[in-house]
């Protein structure tokens, strides 16, 4: 009996070791979540992937990646936000309006962020430069860059003497975007229709007002307002003749003229850096955010014969990108 009760020491003892030698370690588990359906940031989704394969982060192998997309729906991103907190993942990444509720969710997982809006006015972090708290990642706005874009429009259509502005009133920075767009306008001899609009479903009484204010092009500012529903802008703006301008790509491959502002492929891509510093032990309250470096211009061929515009060959050499 003294022997085999031995033996069953020893092979249990055996049994532990073995499953140590061999016990993998847990990888750590990075959650990408959006507000939007899978295809609307396919580019976006695809870009942060290509930033964490450069990092030697792969899915399977270095970190386990786990992708949440919302569907553009409130109720549905409530049932997934206490799902991921749940989790206690070691880093989120996220953008639009999935942001706020998540950081009211949690005060300790790690957050990185792509906002369209001002970091520090939306109470997001403390400054850029010390966060202060559990979120880092990208600020794409940039008051500098928008009255380049009037500046553009008005080198496009040089007898330009009024536009209207649609814009969400609560995005964070947005008054110090618009008093920007204003004051180079008038600059420019150009006069502004300001059209706040809350919620997708004011988009149509905007547009109604744009097409009786007498407008003669569309200032589109990029939120997430205006960024679902581009191509219905872009469409209208077209049917009636207005050239549009705004600040991301997707606008200008939805038909906008022209855009101006952050290249939000490579802006993405550099989210990866965040992920990585943040898997390497560091903290985003000390990890400073940023401002896209990587600006571009758009125009869009298509749109501008459309419109019955000759865009000028200055402008479109100085362009990143041209969609004819």
């Amino acid at each position: 009996m003294l022997r085999r009760h031995f033996l069953l020491l020893a092979l249990s003892a055996l049994s532990v070791l073995t499953s140590s030698a061999f016990a993998q370690p847990k990888l750590p588990l990075v959650v990408w979540l959006s507000y939007a359906d899978e295809k609307t940031v396919a580019s976006y989704f695809n870009a942060v992937q290509n930033g964490l394969r450069q990092r030697g982060l792969i899915d399977g192998k270095t970190i386990r990646q786990e992708n949440y997309y919302a569907q553009f729906s409130k109720d549905r991103l409530k049932q997934l936000i206490p799902e991921i907190v749940s989790k206690n993942p070691d880093v989120v990444i996220l953008q639009g309006a999935a942001i706020k509720p998540m950081t009211e969710a949690t005060r300790t997982i790690p957050l990185v962020i792509a906002s369209s809006g001002d970091l520090v006015l939306g109470k997001l972090v403390d400054s850029l430069a010390r966060p202060g708290g559990n979120v880092t990642g990208l600020q794409f706005l940039a008051i500098d860059l928008v009255g380049k874009r009037m500046e553009l429009l008005k080198e496009i259509i040089p007898r330009l003497s009024r536009v209207a502005v649609i814009a969400d009133p609560g995005h964070a920075g947005e008054t110090d975007e618009r008093a920007k767009t204003i004051a180079i306008a008038e600059k420019l001899g150009i006069s502004v229709d300001y059209r706040p609009v809350t919620n997708p479903a004011e988009l149509q009484t905007a547009l109604d007002f744009v097409h009786d204010s007498g407008a003669e092009a569309i200032v589109a500012f990029p939120d997430s307002i205006t960024f679902g529903p581009r191509k219905r802008i872009a469409d209208f703006a077209i049917k009636n003749k207005l050239p549009t301008v705004s600040g991301w790509d997707a606008y200008a491959d939805a038909g906008f003229l022209l855009i101006y502002g952050p290249s939000l492929n490579a802006a993405w891509e550099r989210m990866a850096y965040f992920v990585d510093r943040i898997l390497k032990g560091d903290k985003p309250a000390d990890l400073p955010a940023e401002i896209p470096s990587v600006i571009e211009m758009v125009v869009n061929l298509k749109t501008a014969k459309a419109l019955g515009i000759t865009v000028p060959e200055k402008v479109l050499l100085r362009a990143n990108r041209v969609i004819e």
